[in-house]
């Protein structure tokens, strides 16, 4: 069986081959990017453990900023600046529904946190939209990663247990004394009961800024009992 699925893949690559979505040339290791493409990804090399920022080599693994906040996440990741083909890919993906790019996105993604070797999580939230915004949308960008992951690495996909209470602007738009208020309080648990007891919990998103919209369903998820709370996103906001 696992000879025959084999053959099936290899005669679907031939009849269907992957396309790059950046220059259109021939896609490499099974993903809609050529070598030369994905070499050129605004890579992040060396990040805060906490918030995911991007910092010089040399420097502390803690950035100034986040040893003077408070945090309800224990760790952020982030393989690439938001910035270059990943912005591109990112605004396809959200604002035009091409739904590859974000297959793509999910892709590299799950393949930086193998090469991490970051722990597999019990549960996935991917951070919710507000009904509004999905019925416009028609889909939760956070979500469709989040199914990748959970297909790809593992994880339990929960939708249902943090909800968004109320509509808020998009965090990129607003300056950032903004932030802050504009996400404040604008997520509650589904139920009063320790929904995450003693669980990894792992939440999903496509872009961190300054991490207050995440840090935002973290306490929500800490409140409901988790062990440990981490952050995953295709990129970070510089």
């Amino acid at each position: 069986m696992q000879k025959i699925n084999k053959i099936v893949k290899n005669v679907s690559t031939f009849l269907y081959p992957n396309i790059c979505l950046h220059c259109n040339d021939v896609g490499q290791d099974g993903l809609d990017l050529c070598r030369r493409c994905y070499s050129s990804l605004p890579w992040i090399m060396h990040a805060c453990k906490h918030c995911a920022i991007p910092l010089p080599v040399s420097s502390a693994s803690i950035c100034g900023a986040c040893s003077k906040r408070d945090l309800y996440f224990d760790q952020a990741f982030a393989p690439f600046v938001f910035d270059q083909f990943i912005r591109e890919a990112v605004y396809q993906y959200k604002f035009n529904s091409k739904l590859n790019y974000g297959k793509l996105l999910a892709h590299l993604l799950v393949q930086s946190i193998q090469n991490q070797n970051l722990t597999i999580p019990d549960v996935i939230v991917p951070v919710p939209l507000h009904r509004k915004r999905l019925r416009k949308r028609g889909f939760n960008q956070a979500l469709e990663i989040a199914r990748v992951l959970s297909k790809q690495i593992g994880g339990v996909i929960s939708v249902q247990d943090i909800l968004r209470a109320r509509e808020t602007h998009a965090q990129m738009e607003l300056a950032a004394k903004h932030r802050h208020a504009n996400v404040k309080d604008a997520f509650t648990l589904s139920a009063p009961k320790p929904l995450f007891k003693s669980r990894h919990v792992v939440i999903i998103d496509d872009v961190m800024t300054t991490g207050n919209t995440v840090n935002e369903v973290a306490k929500r998820i800490n409140m409901a009992g988790a062990e440990r709370v981490d952050v995953w996103c295709v990129a970070r906001v510089v």
